[in-house]
């Protein structure tokens, strides 16, 4: 009986070391969330996420503090490039100084969207919560999750260099402000992690869900919670997105265009700012696929609905064998990543943004060398 004991703790010890990777990376995503104040509120596991009147009160000053303060950030920030010794053409700062205010206005406004549905909020927490009890991240959903928050990690990590070049001659009101501002850009990318994740623990049900063995009844209650959820995690969120995909794609577009200046111009290559590139648009990618895999996955578990037989009760067996669109025989609805009636989150809507971006890339192209021919002449 020892031994039987023993070994049975011994698996379940095991089991629980195997699972820790999956459930460290969503746990430290909303710490890290509770760290920023997007997560304005108490969470236990055992009663669940509450509102409370502290926390909530944090958060409102630490936004106010932050909005106060952004004008002189961006001020001290951008003396900065006056205090280096690195040469920079007039070009190059105002793109850096505009994505910089962009990315600063839109922390800001994550953070403020976030306390005032801070109550949606609670509520898609505690569903997200329960499904967490039930389902788990696979090996692949946690890795790519790892990634994403690693490749956040690089990107912040970028701005060391900078830090040790220049932080020994640089007075302390400017790397002040340079690390409040990094603080409040990392915001959109700790958020960008948060709906990342919730997508992956979305995509994981749904797979969990296609591969078990479940009778009509029980599966449309689980289509019907599923949905019920993700649309729930969809009004919650969407102007998050909105804000996060317009910003990072302006960014995108605007670093493209310095970075084909530079290269016209000085004939090379800016790391800087090709890696900046790279990553975010790894990151912009990365969530609307996972966005589009959640409405691929929930499609089938439909189809699936369907094929077992499933028969809405306002119809009658003779009813259903005629030939009915198919919205109407769907077991519940369905499933559309769309940001405010705008765009959807899928496969045809970054075709749209890779398109757009390569037109830029050609027009920049060509305004540059008509430049050059101006500039030999």
């Amino acid at each position: 009986m020892a031994m039987v004991a023993g070994s049975s703790s011994v698996s379940s010890v095991c089991h629980k070391m195997v699972q820790l990777p999956h459930v460290c990376g969503l746990c430290l995503l909303f710490r890290v969330w509770q760290l920023l104040a997007l997560a304005p509120f108490k969470f236990s596991s055992r009663n669940g996420a509450k509102c409370h009147r502290w926390m909530t009160l944090s958060a409102v000053f630490r936004w106010l503090l932050l909005t106060a303060v952004a004008p002189l950030i961006l001020w001290q920030s951008a003396s900065l490039y006056d205090a280096t010794n690195v040469r920079h053409s007039d070009i190059f700062k105002d793109i850096a100084l505009g994505t910089m205010a962009g990315d600063v206005g839109v922390s800001l406004a994550l953070l403020g969207l976030n306390i005032w549905n801070r109550r949606k909020l609670v509520d898609l927490m505690n569903g997200l919560s329960r499904l967490h009890r039930h389902r788990k991240l696979s090996w692949w959903g946690t890795s790519l999750l790892w990634i994403k928050i690693l490749l956040s990690l690089y990107e912040l990590l970028c701005n060391v260099p900078f830090l040790q070049r220049a932080g020994g001659h640089l007075p302390w009101s400017q790397l002040l402000a340079y690390g409040v501002q990094l603080y409040v850009q990392h915001v959109s990318s700790v958020f960008a992690n948060g709906v990342f994740g919730g997508l992956l623990l979305l995509l994981a049900s749904l797979n969990q869900l296609e591969g078990e063995n479940l009778g009509v009844a029980q599966l449309l209650e689980e289509e019907k919670n599923h949905l019920r959820l993700a649309q729930k995690f969809i009004k919650t969120s969407e102007w998050g997105i909105f804000l996060l995909v317009i910003g990072n794609f302006v960014n995108i577009l605007a670093n493209m265009y310095a970075y084909m200046s530079y290269f016209v111009q000085e004939h090379g290559v800016p790391l800087t700012i090709s890696n900046y590139c790279l990553i975010v648009t790894v990151q912009l990618y990365a969530l609307v696929l996972a966005a589009h895999l959640c409405q691929v996955r929930h499609n089938r578990l439909q189809q699936r609905c369907l094929q077992q037989g499933y028969l809405p009760e306002e119809l009658t067996p003779d009813q259903a064998k005629n030939l009915t669109p198919f919205p109407l025989v769907s077991p519940a609805g369905h499933l559309k990543f769309g940001v405010l009636g705008l765009f959807t989150l899928d496969n045809s809507f970054w075709l749209f943004l890779l398109s757009y971006a390569m037109n830029f890339i050609v027009i920049i192209l060509q305004f540059s060398l008509e430049n050059m021919k101006r500039t030999k002449i």
